[in-house]
């Protein structure tokens, strides 16, 4: 009995490998808005650390020129903030897309895969088929003979 052979099998290897490289690209994608939100995190520390110290050194009194500095700086971090915030809803986007693409991929492999299963089903029903035959016939030939020898 010669082996099962999947004619597509070139095609679901491809496939599989663009599953597994949807996957890392959407793992990727997963990191990157992690680490943006990571970012932002770290922005917001840094805004509320620099406002709490503002307003201790307001208390105590202090100069116009370093008051202005920390102004300038809290308003750059809430710029950097709103930058980020805008980048991590670009990310989500692209991570959206991977999704998506990933989603595709794996029903494309899939798709593929039970096709294979299902030829290869009927492969094994087939191959049982055809020894059933082949066994029938030998059992046909041994009864002929047999029945051939009584009338002798």
């Amino acid at each position: 009995m010669k082996k099962f052979q999947f004619r597509l099998q070139s095609l679901l290897k491809y496939k599989r490998h663009l599953e597994q490289a949807a996957k890392q690209e959407t793992a990727q994608a997963v990191a990157d808005v992690l680490t943006c939100e990571q970012r932002i995190t770290g922005l917001q520390k840094d805004k509320t650390s620099a406002t709490d110290q503002l307003e201790s050194l307001m208390e105590k009194g202090m100069v116009a020129g370093r008051f202005n500095r920390y102004r300038e700086f809290i308003t750059a971090v809430d710029q950097s903030i709103i930058l980020e915030r805008n980048k991590k809803t670009e990310l989500e986007k692209i991570l959206d897309d991977k999704r998506e693409a990933l989603k595709q991929r794996t029903i494309d492999k899939k798709s593929l895969e039970r096709l294979r299963e299902k030829q290869a089903r009927e492969y094994i029903h087939e191959m049982i088929r055809e020894e059933q035959k082949s066994l029938d016939e030998i059992a046909s030939l041994k009864t002929a003979r047999e029945v051939n020898n009584e009338h002798i």
